[in-house]
């Protein structure tokens, strides 16, 4: 399996090999009548830990695909039947190789054991474990010089601010080899092109659980009249998969929202905001301002993975930040991160798509 290659210890090998032996009692196990073997495509992001690439070739079968791209939630969501293919049709399966893979740590707990992490997420998929997860969706504001393009769509969030420029210099640093994530907070801590101030105005509004003024019932899955003609004499009498809710793996409960009403719903609130650093993953605003040896003693406590220092928790469902933007072409480009992609910083509506997406985890009760 895929973490062999970067594991050769005994005890890793042994625990590979315990692993390995499951997933072939998966694979021997016969197709129902009529059914297709399962197609999966390996979606590699070249941001993440380069080293990794290189083992994840050996999965090229004639059932597997592997494409270079890191925008897998934004390409489902704009396909025309985005809909029903992130509902039930294509269940997504996070392998956290890289170390700021939040989505994929938030699946599976991060063991001590690299090997144990890359198995348990690699057999989720095997075992196919889903469940829906939210997804956020960012919109850029039309402008005196820019039209709005075609919406994003992310799972881990929003970064903003002076830990989101360090860490994107990081690679700089690559003489320090393990220690340049540490090295970029020693040296940019003192730098004055860093982001130390996020002036925006932010409108938001209050988180809502569903309602009829908010909710948009999902698509219901049916087969086009194209489709149904296409169909052979003798396939009606073989059994219809996936077609009722008690087989459908990946099937959700649905609620009758024009039934729920918040009046709540949608009122705007206002507020300025001046900080160090905006995150979206919690809706989070760091200190209006922090000295050197907090900053990279905070960077440093991130790097352990250890959770952030927080001064506010907004709340929301969704909402438009108007950030400050240079007022001539001499002042610097401001960038913001989205699921740790760069894109320059311009005024953006943000909207929380409650359970969107199907991904593959381990139940917690799993040993």
């Amino acid at each position: 399996m895929l973490a062999s290659a970067h594991d050769t210890k005994p005890e890793a090998q042994e625990l590979m090999r315990d692993y390995c032996e499951e997933a072939v009692k998966y694979g021997e196990q016969p197709l129902p009548l009529g059914s297709k073997p399962r197609q999966i495509t390996v979606v590699l992001n070249p941001a993440a830990n380069k080293r990794f690439k290189t083992y994840f070739f050996v999965l090229a079968t004639s059932f597997t695909d592997i494409a270079m791209d890191s925008t897998v939630v934004t390409g489902l969501l704009r396909r025309p039947d985005g809909e029903i293919a992130t509902s039930r049709k294509f269940p997504i399966g996070i392998l956290p190789l890289g170390r700021t893979n939040t989505v994929g740590n938030a699946l599976f707990a991060r063991d001590t054991n690299t090997v144990t992490t890359m198995a348990d997420s690699a057999m989720a998929i095997i075992r196919e474990f889903a469940k829906p997860i939210d997804v956020v969706k960012i919109e850029a504001l039309e402008t005196e010089t820019d039209l709005p393009g075609k919406p994003i769509y992310c799972l881990a969030g929003i970064e903003w601010g002076a830990y989101r420029d360090t860490n994107a210099r990081k690679d700089k640093y690559w003489y320090f080899d393990g220690l340049r994530w540490y090295a970029a907070y020693l040296f940019n801590g003192l730098k004055s092109d860093i982001s130390w101030r996020c002036e925006a105005d932010l409108n938001f509004s209050l988180p809502c659980a569903g309602c009829s003024s908010c909710h948009t019932a999902v698509k219901q899955d049916v087969l086009s009249d194209k489709q149904k003609v296409g169909a052979r004499w003798w396939q009606s009498y073989l059994p219809r998969l996936g077609q009722s809710p008690a087989t459908n793996k990946y099937h959700v409960e649905q609620i009758d929202y024009s039934q729920i009403h918040n009046k709540a719903c949608g009122i705007q609130h206002r507020k300025e905001v001046s900080t160090i650093e905006f995150s979206l993953t919690t809706a989070n605003v760091g200190p209006k301002e922090i000295s050197y040896m907090d900053f990279v003693a905070e960077g440093w406590k991130r790097i352990r993975g250890q959770e952030p220092f927080v001064e506010e928790k907004l709340k929301t469902r969704e909402f438009e930040l108007q950030p400050a933007l240079p007022n001539n072409s001499k002042e610097q480009e401001k960038w913001i991160s989205i699921d740790n992609e760069d894109y320059e910083l311009k005024p953006i509506h943000v909207t929380l798509l409650p359970k969107k997406i199907h991904v593959f985890y381990k139940p917690e009760n799993m040993i």
